[in-house]
C-alpha cells in the first residue's frame, strides 16, 4: 500500500491522519466558536493543545471543541486527490453546519491553509477562519537563545512571529522539518536526516504542531512551540 493510500483510507475510514482510533460522537450542540485543535496534537502531541488553551484561557476567549472533529484533510489534497479531499471537505462542512460552527480557531498553519483555500470552494461553507496566533499579536516575549523556523505551511507569517518573539535572529532555521505532503509516512529516515540538518544550530521555536513533533522527536531539548512559550510569559 502506498503512503497515499495509506493516509487517503487513515482520514477518509478512520478520521485522523495517523489511523488512530477514535470515538466520533456527536454531542447533538451548538458550538459557534471552535478550536480545530489537528491531528497531530491530538493523536501525538497533546500537550500543544494545553499550551493553546491556556493562552486562549489567559485572555478570555471564548470557544469549545468538536467532540466528533476530523481531519482537514490537507494531506491528501497535497499528495494530489483532489476527489478524496473533496469527500472530506464536504462531510466535514455538514458537520460544521449542523454544529452551528461560525468561527474556527485553529492552531495547525496547515489546517488555516486547508480551511482557507480548499473548504472555501465549497458554497455552503461560510464560517470565518483565524489562526491562533493571530489573537496574540499584541504580545511580546523574548526569545534569547532560539532561532524560528517557519514552517512551508506558514512562511508569510514570519514577519508576524518575528513581531511576537524579540531578540531571536532575522534569518530562520531550515524551514522544512521532514514531515509535510506525507513525506514521514514514504521514509521516516528522510525525515530524520531533514530534522537533524533543521536542529543543526541554534534550540528552535516552531508553531506548527506536525513541524513540532519531527523535531521533538529527534531533539526534545533543542524544540519548543510558540504557544508553549507564550503561555510561559502570559
Amino acid at each position: 500500500m502506498s503512503h497515499l493510500d495509506k493516509l487517503r483510507n487513515n482520514i477518509l475510514v478512520k478520521g485522523n491522519s495517523y489511523g488512530s482510533e477514535m470515538d466520533k460522537v456527536d454531542d447533538g450542540k451548538i458550538h459557534e466558536v471552535i478550536l480545530h485543535r489537528g491531528c497531530t496534537s491530538r493523536f501525538r502531541e497533546n500537550e500543544l493543545i494545553d499550551s493553546v488553551k491556556s493562552c486562549l484561557d489567559k485572555k478570555n476567549i471564548v470557544y469549545s471543541e468538536l467532540s466528533d472533529e476530523s481531519c482537514c484533510g490537507v494531506m491528501i489534497f497535497l499528495l494530489g486527490d483532489e476527489k478524496s479531499g473533496k469527500k472530506v471537505v464536504d462531510a466535514n462542512v455538514e458537520k460544521y453546519n449542523h454544529h452551528g460552527v461560525k468561527k474556527i480557531i485553529t492552531m495547525c498553519p496547515g489546517c488555516y491553509e486547508s480551511f482557507t483555500e480548499y473548504y472555501t470552494q465549497n458554497p455552503d461553507f461560510n464560517i470565518e477562519v483565524v489562526f491562533a496566533m493571530d489573537l496574540f499579536d499584541d504580545e511580546e516575549i523574548d526569545g534569547t537563545g532560539y532561532i524560528i523556523h517557519d514552517p512551508c505551511h506558514a512562511l508569510e507569517r514570519a514577519p508576524q512571529v518575528r513581531s511576537i518573539i524579540k531578540n531571536v535572529p532575522e534569518k530562520r532555521a531550515n524551514s522544512c522539518c521532514g514531515f509535510g505532503a506525507g513525506t514521514r509516512a514514504g521514509s521516516k529516515e528522510v525525515t530524520k536526516r531533514i530534522a537533524q540538518q533543521t536542529l543543526s544550530g541554534d534550540k528552535v521555536i516552531t508553531y506548527c504542531p506536525s513541524c513540532y513533533h519531527t523535531l521533538n522527536r529527534v531533539n526534545s531539548d533543542k524544540t519548543v512551540d510558540f504557544f508553549t512559550l507564550l503561555d510561559e510569559k502570559l
